[in-house]
């Protein structure tokens, strides 16, 4: 038997703007429902729409024009009993990174808090394939999960003045990328020659949600040759 998911909870943030809303879980389960949610608006709103954004449990809609939301229900429960809105396939990346210890800020810290060693947190870490849940905080700043449980670690209590672009933070059941130089509280753990926000590129995000992302690791010498050629 198909399983019908429920209309989500509404609530008008404006004349023209709605916010819908499904339980408020970080999970693999709920952002799949989430994305799914999010094409069907962008079918069924279509000219009506200027912008959808979409994360962790909810979708947030900009139209032009004030909808019927009675309809949008009526349309997402015939959509799924009749008419499955079409899977979207998202992308593969590979993310280089390197841990040496002069970009690993706070690995000392990661190890004495789970217990674990510098090399099972390396593995750890490069082991998942991460979900692009959210982007935001900085412009194109990709919230990762999940990570795995044996490197939750809390944020810091007092965060940074300053972390430099393309740091590689871990911070409860995430992990994250940062495109900028700007104050943080993540834990850094490595870094990235990967640059993820250049206005100048043709597309000017490295990330869009829904990307699977996975790491690998670059030795110190390979994380220069690639910052040097300007990836």
């Amino acid at each position: 038997m198909k399983q019908i998911i429920e209309f989500p909870h509404t609530m008008w943030i404006s004349q023209y703007t709605i916010r819908f809303a499904f339980n408020e879980v970080i999970s693999q389960e709920n952002f799949q429902i989430v994305q799914k949610f999010n094409r069907f608006l962008k079918k069924i709103l279509h000219n009506n729409l200027i912008e959808s954004v979409a994360s962790y449990h909810t979708v947030t809609v900009y139209v032009k024009r004030k909808i019927d939301v009675g309809f949008l229900q009526e349309q997402w429960l015939f959509m799924q009993r009749n008419a499955p809105v079409d899977e979207e396939t998202s992308r593969h990346l590979q993310i280089p990174i390197c841990y040496d210890e002069e970009f690993a800020l706070d690995m000392q810290r990661v190890m004495e808090y789970t217990g674990l060693s510098f090399q099972d947190i390396k593995k750890l870490h490069m082991s998942k394939v991460y979900s692009v849940y959210l982007i935001g905080f900085l412009p194109g700043f990709p919230y990762l999960g999940d990570l795995n449980s044996q490197l939750f670690v809390p944020r810091l209590t007092k965060p940074r003045p300053f972390v430099s672009a393309s740091s590689v933070g871990i911070g409860g059941a995430q992990t994250g990328i940062y495109p900028l130089d700007s104050p943080g509280g993540w834990n850094i753990i490595g870094k990235t020659p990967v640059n993820l926000f250049d206005i100048y590129r043709e597309d000017t995000f490295i990330f869009t949600l829904g990307d699977q992302v996975q790491f690998y690791e670059i030795t110190k010498q390979q994380f220069l040759e690639i910052k040097n050629r300007g990836v």
